[in-house]
């Protein structure tokens, strides 16, 4: 039989985002354009094994050696037998054939197959960083994804044992497009995070100059706390009592909410408002590692963080994949990590590619590419401050660590100083990351990381000072270092043996405590994900805890949290199935993100409470400090895309951060989400959109959206919806022997996925 996910998990979206994902510039050395297309012929489920078949169609007049993508790491195998297939790296492959060689002859495009096991899920585990090879060298070309939606099969999935069916077809999502439409807007001074206490006091005010109200410094113990009376018709009366550290902050978010209120005599509502935050550290984490977003895009994030009262930007830039933030003390780290592209030597000035690219690292239109100089970084930090929000750097270790291993092993080989180095000689150590990688390892026993992190620090430290900001803390990872990463290693082993270790467990500990070491050498804190503070001995936590500002708690607060809670350590919220906004919030075959965490649709952060995630007793609740959302990178490749993942799940993050218990109904969010929209359009901002519903009433069309707003373009022929597509008003006769209706909806710069509905004949 056919399965379909329950109804509750159904959020939707929008598949320009997905299509963007392989999409690239085309700059080739050809006579005429060089174009690669890819496509899925569709899921084959079978007694034996489940595949699907990949294939690539190349257009092109000069001969060329490979072609190389990137692609989540799956068994894969050409159909051809004249082709071979090379793993680059996991996750970056070529195509090498001798019939490549006679392109320019035979005048016809070369069609590349390849049987891939398992089932191809969305559009976010297509091919991507398409590009060719040609005397050695990358080659840009033109690169296009059809659809994945032509037909059930190429969606169509095992899911134990069953067959299943994951999309939202237009019936289904006009059904719930009708359940969720909302007419609630919130009140005077209402909004996205709610404040705890608004009193309206039934008169109305001339709207007040916020720059000439006083702002009163008061002691109170509760987490940015503030009072304020408007009753008076001279601001100069009117004032701002609070214990925050940034007042501007305050103001900044009275004054949006002066501006929502104010009516066409330029009168708001007399009132009284008091308000704190429940946690002193409510943060957003970007990945800017896997793929890159640049400093305009970055700052543009930062003031969404402070448009909805987050404090903390936990800044993820440096992992396998690359290193985005300037060493002046080491400058490998940015002229070799910061590039990727094609290469089968890991002896060159860059890294290889994966998830994006073109094969150039010299390319600067692509998210494969770039880093922050070290002034960037400072300008970073001031914006930052300016607006009441704490960086935290990430440098993940000793796993995750694969760019700053080859940047160092480069600064080895080039300048003769082993004295930085990651890694030893003769290490024969077998084992895979989570990511696939078998090379991402520092290892604990050499002196090289402990003088690498010496260094990093002490580099950090210098750029706070010279911003003039906080350094709350260092990131230093620490999650998911794989089993077995140091069984061949004779350093370990010695060492091991000298500190009466017996499990490697003990040497990450040992790790650990070393950089804690470190910190207080610096006196500065560490943050950490959750493997930092989980299963350690009593001593451990006696010199780590001391120095550590926060732990993220990726998978289980319920299970972890208590444990970690109850030793000491400061625990923040981070669950995956709440708050990763990487999670596809749907299951809609073209809609972007990944499908490892689960759904995270925009009501699930919403849903983050305190008790939800940390259930336990008082005490325990009195060590979490925070909450945070996390967006890694690698299915992102533009700043459009930043926002579709961020807005709307972010308006839920600001409400948990806020109120760390229940406060507004789903209808009341929904409502208050509908109206934010009008705002991130006029501001030019991408965001995620529900599909539009489509059914039939005898022989008429109707379509709706869940926010009442927006425009629904359609077809009749089966061809994907555009901005140009017959715009719906009204409900329409079927037009005689229509087979299909596809609809999407369009509001400001963003666009829905497409709905599909089967006309039965």
């Amino acid at each position: 039989m056919i399965m379909r996910f329950p109804r509750f998990i159904l959020p939707l979206a929008l598949i320009g985002a997905a299509i963007s994902i392989i999409a690239t510039a085309c700059h080739t050395a050809a006579t005429t354009e060089e174009v690669v297309t890819w496509q899925t012929l569709g899921n084959n489920i079978t007694e034996d094994e489940d595949f699907y078949i990949q294939r690539f169609t190349v257009e092109t007049d000069e001969p060329f050696e490979q072609l190389a993508f990137c692609m989540f790491k799956r068994q894969m195998s050409p159909v051809s037998e004249q082709d071979t297939l090379i793993e680059i790296l996991p996750g970056y492959f070529a195509i090498a054939s001798d019939r490549f060689s006679a392109a320019a002859e035979s005048n016809e495009p070369i069609v590349i197959d390849i049987k891939t096991i398992g089932s191809l899920r969305n559009a976010s585990y297509a091919p991507d960083g398409i590009h060719l090879v040609r005397d050695g060298k990358p080659v840009k070309v033109t690169t296009r994804r059809l659809p994945i939606t032509q037909t059930p099969e190429q969606y169509t999935f095992r899911r134990r044992g069953e067959v299943v069916d994951p999309m939202i077809y237009a019936d289904e999502a006009y059904a719930i497009n009708d359940s969720l439409r909302s007419d609630y807007r919130a009140g005077a001074y209402g909004g996205i995070p709610t404040w705890k206490k608004v009193e309206l006091l039934g008169a109305r005010i001339s709207r007040p100059d916020l720059s000439k109200i006083r702002v009163e410094k008061v002691e109170d113990p509760r987490v940015d706390y503030f009072r304020i009376n408007l009753d008076s018709d001279n601001a100069q009366d009117i004032v701002l009592q609070t214990n925050s550290e940034c007042p501007a902050v305050i103001l900044s978010m009275l004054e949006r909410r002066l501006n929502e209120a104010v009516d066409d005599d330029a009168k708001v509502p007399a009132a009284t408002i008091e308000h704190w935050a429940d946690y002193p550290y409510r943060g957003l984490m970007i990945d800017v590692v896997r793929n890159f977003t640049p400093m305009e895009g970055m700052l543009s994030i930062i003031d969404l963080i402070h448009d909805y009262g987050l404090n903390v930007l936990h800044f993820h830039v440096g992992d396998d994949e690359g290193w985005r933030v300037e060493i002046p003390e080491l400058p490998e780290l940015t002229s070799v990590a910061s590039k990727r592209g094609y290469t089968m030597d890991d002896n060159v000035p860059f890294l290889k590619q994966i998830y994006s690219g073109d094969g150039s690292p010299l390319s600067t239109d692509t998210p494969a590419n770039g880093y922050y100089t070290q002034q960037e970084f400072v300008d970073l930090l001031q914006y930052a401050k300016e607006r009441g929000i704490d960086v935290i750097p990430e440098f993940d270790s000793p796993g995750h660590s694969r760019a700053a291993i080859r940047a160092m092993e480069y600064r080895y080989r080039t300048t003769g100083d082993d004295s930085y180095r990651l890694i030893h000689d003769g290490d024969t150590s077998e084992y895979t990351s989570a990511q696939s990688y078998h090379d991402n390892v520092m290892n604990p026993a050499l002196d090289g990381p402990y003088k690498f992190w010496d260094t990093v620090m002490g580099s950090i430290i210098d750029t706070y000072q010279k911003a003039g900001a906080n350094l709350r803390a260092i990131h230093i990872g620490g999650d998911e270092v794989p089993r077995h990463a140091w069984d061949g290693s004779e350093a370990a082993t010695s060492l091991m043996s000298q500190k009466g270790m017996t499990d490697q467990k003990e040497l990450h500990a040992y790790f650990v405590e070393k950089l804690a070491e470190l910190a207080k050498k610096h006196n500065i804190k560490i943050s950490a994900w959750q493997e930092v503070a989980l299963g350690h001995t009593q001593e451990y936590d006696q010199t780590v805890q001391p120095v550590v500002e926060s732990v993220n708690c990726w998978t289980n607060a319920s299970g972890y949290g208590p444990d970690m809670a109850q030793r000491g350590y400061p625990l923040i919220l981070s669950n995956v199935d709440y708050l990763y906004f990487d999670q596809t919030p749907t299951t809609h075959p073209e809609e972007p993100g990944l499908t490892w965490g689960g759904l995270v649709d925009e009501f699930k952060p919403l849903h983050a409470t305190l008790d939800q995630l940390c259930p336990g007793t008082e005490e325990v609740q009195s060590n979490v400090k925070g909450v945070s959302a996390q967006l890694f990178s690698e299915t992102v490749r533009s700043l459009p895309m930043v926002e579709r993942y961020l807005l709307p799940r972010m308006l839920g993050l600001a409400e948990r951060a806020q109120n760390s218990a229940t406060t507004l109904t789903n209808e009341e969010y929904f409502g208050i989400l509908t109206s934010e929209m009008d705002r991130w359009a006029q501001q030019g901002r991408s965001f995620y959109l529900r599909q539009p519903g489509i059914r039939l009433d005898g022989n008429k069309v109707l379509m709706n959206t869940a926010y009442g707003k927006g425009d629904i373009r359609y077809t009749l022929d089966g061809s994907e919806p555009s901005e140009q597509s017959p715009l719906y008003t009204e409900p329409f006769e079927l037009p005689a022997g229509t087979q299909q209706i596809r609809a999407r909806l369009f509001y400001g710069p963003s666009w829905s996925v497409t709905s599909i509905l089967r006309v039965e004949e």
